[in-house]
């Protein structure tokens, strides 16, 4: 008995102006389809002449194959997971660099992973940092101190970049350096960032602005004489707070193993 051409094309998609069908529609079926369509078969098959044993054996063995191809994309996609839980476990305790999965440049020591939509995700917490940085910039030698702050509900707040340092950072005497202030909190509102000179000592004076409320990284180039004409004003709440950042194992650019 010949299949009927409704219920076929129901499923191929196929048309009399395109016959064979959309591939995609034949992409999107399973062991399930198959078996709505020979129910419908065997429902709508002419009693006068019905389905041959043979004809029929042939089409279960097909929905076999189908049903099997199905278990081993199940099994290689479970296979590979494994594996990389199995990767990303042994990274715990390591030292990497890597882009965080909301697109801020991260190093750090990885303390645990989880498992987000079938990938195992790499989880640091960081202070908040600030570093010479191999960028050239024109910070030249001294110790400079930072203030990081922005406004909640009228009140002022802010953390020390340099604190985990000893509350300086020290630029040593080839110059010509700049700084990355890394691992910042997110806000509710721009982020001001103010230095003071290379003594370390004066007035914190304005050198950049985060108005994307989620950026974790600036970048400091400005030599003292270039720092704006706003000075801090009024003492901000100093907070200590962590940044958590998921890290996929496909965004991972260097690795320093556990010792």
């Amino acid at each position: 008995m010949a299949q009927l051409p409704n219920v076929t094309s129901a499923l191929t998609g196929a048309t009399s102006d395109q016959p064979f069908g959309d591939n995609n529609s034949l992409n999107d079926l399973d062991i399930d389809d198959f078996l709505d369509l020979m129910i419908a078969e065997l429902q709508n098959q002419d009693p006068l002449n019905p389905l041959e044993n043979d004809e029929l054996i042939a089409q279960i063995g097909q929905i076999r194959e189908v049903g099997a191809t199905d278990k081993l994309t199940a099994t290689l996609d479970a296979v590979l997971l494994g594996q990389n839980i199995t990767s990303a476990t042994n990274l715990i305790g390591a030292d990497i660099e890597a882009l965080s999965d909301d697109n801020q440049r991260v190093q750090g020591i990885v303390d645990r992973i989880s498992v987000s939509n079938s990938q195992p995700k790499l989880h640091i917490d960081l202070n908040p940092s600030a570093d010479v940085d191999e960028e050239p910039g024109n910070l030249e030698q001294g110790a400079y101190k930072y203030r990081v702050v922005w406004e909640e509900d009228g009140q002022l707040f802010g953390v020390d970049p340099a604190a985990q340092s000893g509350g300086q950072l020290l630029v040593g005497e080839a110059g010509g350096s700049s700084a990355l202030l890394s691992n910042l909190p997110r806000s509710t509102s721009t982020k001001q960032i103010y230095r003071t000179d290379r003594t370390g000592t004066g007035e914190y004076r304005h050198v950049g602005s985060l108005t994307d409320v989620d950026q974790a990284t600036f970048l400091d180039t400005k030599a003292d004489a270039d720092r704006g004409a706003a000075i801090l004003s009024g003492t901000p709440q100093l907070i200590t707070p962590q940044r958590s950042y998921e890290i996929s194992l496909t965004n991972i650019s260097e690795i320093r193993p556990p010792q």
